[in-house]
C-alpha cells in the first residue's frame, strides 16, 4: 500500500483565508480613514491654539496686535508671529486683525475652527449672555 504524504495547502484552504483578509480589511479601512480625518481637524485645532498664543506675546510685546487684512500666506504669519508652522495636506489660513482685535480661520476639508480676540467692554460680562449677569 502506497501512502501519500500530504504537503502544501488546497485551493479552497487558500480561499478561505483570501476571503477572510479581505473581510478583515473591509472592516478596519473605513475606521483607518475616519482616524485620518480626525487627526488633521486635531492638528488645524493645536495650530490655530498655537497662533492665539503667538499673537498674545506679540501684543504683550507691541502694544498691539499684529495688523493685517486676510493674510493668508502662512510664511508671512509665521514670520510676523515668529512662530514654525506648516500648512497640512491643503489646509489653509486667514488672519485679518485691525491692531485691537483679531480673528483667525483655520480650515481644512470642510472643518473650519475660527479663534478670535477682542477687549472686553467695561461693565460687561463676556461669561453670561448679553453680557449682563441675572440678580441673585
Amino acid at each position: 500500500m502506497n501512502i501519500l504524504k500530504r504537503s502544501g495547502f488546497t485551493i479552497i484552504e487558500l480561499l478561505v483565508v483570501v476571503a477572510l483578509i479581505g473581510l478583515i480589511a473591509a472592516f478596519t479601512i473605513p475606521d483607518f480613514s475616519k482616524s485620518i480625518a480626525k487627526s488633521h481637524e486635531r492638528d488645524l485645532v493645536m495650530q490655530l491654539t498655537t497662533l492665539h498664543g503667538a499673537s498674545l506675546i506679540y501684543e504683550a510685546q507691541n502694544g498691539a496686535y499684529w495688523v493685517a487684512t486676510n493674510e493668508t500666506n502662512i510664511g508671512t504669519i509665521n514670520n510676523a508671529l515668529n512662530i514654525n508652522l506648516i500648512a497640512q495636506d491643503g489646509s489653509t489660513f486667514d488672519y485679518t486683525s485691525d491692531g485691537s482685535t483679531f480673528t483667525f480661520d483655520g480650515t481644512w476639508n470642510g472643518f473650519t475652527v475660527r479663534v478670535t480676540e477682542a477687549p472686553i467692554a467695561p461693565g460687561t460680562n463676556p461669561s453670561c449672555g448679553g453680557g449682563t449677569c441675572p440678580s441673585l
